[in-house]
C-alpha cells in the first residue's frame, strides 16, 4: 500500500489504543488462558490461507463472541498436532461437522465444529477434481468447487465424494438458490488469453447433479452470493486488474437474465435484504469504497457503511489497510473485515488481522490472526 495509507494506519493505532483490547502480545491467544481444551460455542472462524511461495502453512483462527471476548490462533494444529495444510480457503458447517477446503494440499478436512477435532480427511480421487476452493451446503450435501474445472458433492453420511460434474475453467465461489447450485467460472489462470473460457456462471441441477446451462456474465467472475427470497444472484466480475475494471452483475434465476450494474466491487456479503460491497482498487490509487445495496431493487442504501474518520492532524483512520474478506453477524449487525497489513513487500507473508465494527461502522476491536486471512465463517 502507499505511504499515505501507512500513515493512516499509524495514526489510527496511536489515537485509538482502547479499540485494540482484543489483541495480545504473542499474537496467539486473546483471553484464553491455555489451560482448558479448545472449545468454540459462538464466534467467527477465520480461514488463513498461509503463503505457499514462502512455505507458510495455512491455519485456523477463532474469534470468541462469548464474554469475555478473545481470540485464538492455530486452533487446528493445537488440537490435532499437525498442520491443516497448504492454502486453506474456506469452510462450512453441516450438523455437528465443519468442512474445510484446503487447496494446495488437495484435501477437505472434516472436523467437529466446536472442538476442531479431526473426523475425516477427504482426498479427491482421479476424476473428482483437484484444488478445493469454495465450499457450501444446501443442508443435505456439501459442495466443493475444484479449481481444475469441476464441482464435487460430499455425502455427509459417509464423508466421501459421491458425485462430480465438470463446469468451466477455474471455478470459484458458489451459491444455492432454489433447486440449483450456481458456480462462477473465472478462467482465472488464463490472464494472457483474456479469460475467454470463463465469463460464465454454471447452473447445476441438484437432483441429478448435472450442468443445465452456462449463464454469460463479465470478465473473470470470482465472487458469488445468492438471495433465496428474491431468487437473485450477485456476481463480482474482477476484470483483468488493468484496463478492464471489476463490475457487479446480477442474475435473475427465474429467467437466467444477467445484468451488469456497472459498479466496481472486489468483495461482498449478504445480510438479510442488504448486499454489502467493498471496492479496493488494485493500484491503491483510489480510496476504498464501502457501499451497501437494497437486494430487491439494487438501489444504494449507504454510500459509506464504514466511514473514514479524520484526526485533528487531517489523517483518516477507522479503515483497514487492504480488505480481504467481509461477513456480518445478523445477531447484532456487527461487521468483521479481514485485512492484510500495510507492507508493500511483505504483506502476504505477515499475519493478517480482523477488524470488528458496530452497525454504525465504528471500530470496536482488532484481532491479529494468521497469514492470509481470506475467509470467515460465523459459528452460531
Amino acid at each position: 500500500m502507499n505511504w499515505k495509507k501507512h500513515l493512516k494506519f499509524l495514526v489510527w493505532a496511536l489515537a485509538m489504543p482502547m479499540m485494540f483490547m482484543a489483541c495480545n502480545d504473542d499474537g496467539n491467544t486473546g483471553n484464553d488462558d491455555g489451560e482448558q481444551p479448545f472449545r468454540a460455542e459462538r464466534g467467527i472462524y477465520v480461514f488463513n490461507s498461509g503463503n505457499q511461495g514462502s512455505s507458510i502453512e495455512g491455519s485456523l483462527s477463532f474469534i470468541d463472541l462469548v464474554s469475555p471476548r478473545g481470540y485464538k490462533n492455530e486452533v487446528f494444529k493445537e488440537v490435532n498436532g499437525r498442520s491443516l495444510g497448504s492454502t486453506v480457503q474456506d469452510g462450512v458447517v453441516l450438523g455437528n461437522n465443519m468442512y474445510i477446503a484446503v487447496s494446495e494440499s488437495n484435501t477437505i478436512e472434516v472436523v467437529n465444529k466446536n472442538t476442531v477435532e479431526s473426523i475425516a480427511q477427504i482426498l479427491p480421487a482421479t476424476g473428482q477434481g483437484a484444488e478445493p476452493r469454495d465450499i457450501v451446503t444446501d443442508g443435505e450435501y456439501i459442495y466443493v468447487s475444484m479449481f481444475d474445472g469441476y464441482v464435487s458433492r460430499i455425502d455427509p453420511a459417509t464423508n466421501a465424494i459421491d458425485k462430480t460434474v465438470q463446469v468451466g475453467p477455474n471455478p470459484e465461489e458458489m451459491a444455492v438458490v432454489g433447486d440449483y447450485l450456481y458456480v462462477v467460472n473465472s478462467d482465472g489462470m488464463n490472464y494472457g488469453g483474456g479469460y475467454v473460457d470463463g465469463k460464465s456462471v454454471s447452473k447445476i441441477k441438484l437432483d441429478d447433479f448435472t450442468e443445465e446451462k452456462k449463464i454469460g456474465v463479465g470478465m473473470n467472475p470470482t465472487k458469488l452470493v445468492g438471495h433465496a427470497a428474491t431468487g437473485k444472484l450477485f456476481v463480482a466480475c474482477m476484470g483483468d486488474y488493468a484496463a478492464n475494471p471489476s463490475s457487479l452483475w446480477t442474475i435473475d434465476t427465474a429467467t437466467d437474465t444477467a445484468t451488469d450494474l456497472q459498479v466496481p466491487v472486489t468483495l461482498m456479503c449478504l445480510s438479510g435484504n442488504t448486499l454489502y460491497t467493498i471496492y479496493n482498487s488494485w493500484t491503491g490509487s483510489e480510496n476504498i469504497q464501502y457501499i451497501s445495496y437494497n437486494v430487491a431493487d439494487n438501489s444504494v442504501l449507504d454510500e459509506d457503511f464504514i466511514p473514514a474518520e479524520v484526526s485533528n492532524s487531517g489523517f483518516e483512520y477507522n479503515l483497514v489497510d487492504n480488505p480481504a474478506g467481509i461477513i456480518v453477524n445478523p445477531a447484532d449487525g456487527h461487521f468483521f473485515i479481514t485485512s492484510y497489513v500495510s507492507d508493500p513487500v511483505n504483506a502476504y507473508s505477515l499475519p493478517s488481522y480482523v477488524c470488528e465494527y458496530d452497525e454504525q461502522g465504528q471500530l470496536l476491536a482488532r484481532y491479529d490472526v494468521g497469514v492470509g486471512a481470506v475467509n470467515m465463517m460465523l459459528l452460531e
